[in-house]
């Protein structure tokens, strides 16, 4: 996980670290898959959204030019626009594959230590 790791996920990463945290063989690979599909779909929105931080169109009246501003500021640069909110979703979303892929993580390692102990153990006949 990264530094950047939306708090509501940091007591996943520990439970799946731990394996507290499980789910069936496979669905946690299948789960990332999804949130890969999640994350280049937000992406390009927020590649849209940045288009739109060059709002124009509504005439040469001072009214209309300041509308376009602010419409163009709720795109991109304003408190909270729709670039950053969108930002903070990729996020969220890489957040929740990593948790998924450190499930997935767990099984490996739980297979590979089963198969060292069986191994040991015949050897050892």
């Amino acid at each position: 996980m990264t530094d950047s790791t939306p708090d509501g996920w940091v007591q996943f990463v520990g439970a799946a670290d731990g394996g507290d945290l499980v789910l069936e063989r496979g669905v946690g690979a299948q789960c990332a898959q999804h949130c890969d599909v999640l994350i280049a779909k937000l992406t390009d929105i927020r590649r849209q959204a940045v288009s739109l931080g060059s709002f124009r169109g509504l005439g040469t009246l001072p009214s209309g030019i300041a509308v376009a501003k602010k419409f163009a500021r709720t795109a991109v640069g304003g408190e909270y626009s729709m670039e950053q909110a969108l930002t903070d979703h990729i996020a969220e979303v890489q957040a929740m594959k990593d948790v998924f892929l450190r499930i997935e993580a767990q099984y490996e390692a739980t297979d590979q230590a089963t198969g060292d102990t069986i191994g040991a153990i015949e050897s050892g006949l």
